[in-house]
């Protein structure tokens, strides 16, 4: 197992460094799964060469592992500098529904308020996400409706409603 730079950890998962040339393969597979197709409104239909050539932008990329075997579990990011600091988390499929996600997020959010020194977080998912929706509220956001965005959905082209929800650095402005 290769060793990875450790943003942040608890007892259960770490956020470490994302290496490229060995995540990229199971990111593009999670990418590929309809449920995460689902989860993000977009089908990718590019090889895993093309996914490659058009890396995700980001101010923080990380790779979830999980402590108790190095398992590499899913990926979070937080969107580019310049634009609303929004998180967003891919688990892969075998780690689903165990309280993954949860934990990352809390941990992202931590790293995001301390070190990257964020006033405010966004994360969205889409109204039929309940499961997400759940998972973003336990981390302690707050639905944020002026956000709301309108789209189209991906495959029959109706409108889907994308939830905004919002949590503040308790640490801003000190």
């Amino acid at each position: 197992m290769e060793n990875r730079k450790i943003w942040i950890a608890d007892d259960i998962l770490s956020l470490v460094e994302c290496i490229p040339q060995i995540d990229d393969v199971n990111n593009y597979k999670c990418w590929r799964d309809k449920a995460t197709q689902d989860g993000y409104n977009f089908k990718l239909e590019d090889t895993l060469e093309e996914f490659r050539s058009h890396p995700i932008k980001s101010r923080f990329i990380a790779t979830i592992q999980r402590n108790s075997d190095s398992a590499c579990i899913g990926s979070i990011s937080v969107s580019p500098e310049g634009s609303v600091p929004d998180l967003a988390i891919m688990l892969y499929k075998p780690f689903r529904h165990h309280g993954y996600g949860t934990k990352a997020f809390s941990l992202a959010i931590q790293y995001c308020f301390n070190v990257l020194k964020i006033d405010e977080l966004h994360a969205g998912c889409y109204e039929t996400n309940i499961v997400s929706q759940k998972m973003i509220t336990k981390c302690g956001f707050q639905p944020n409706p002026q956000g709301n965005q309108l789209e189209e959905h991906y495959l029959t082209r109706e409108p889907i409603m994308q939830f905004d929800f919002v949590i503040t650095n308790p640490n801003k402005n000190q």
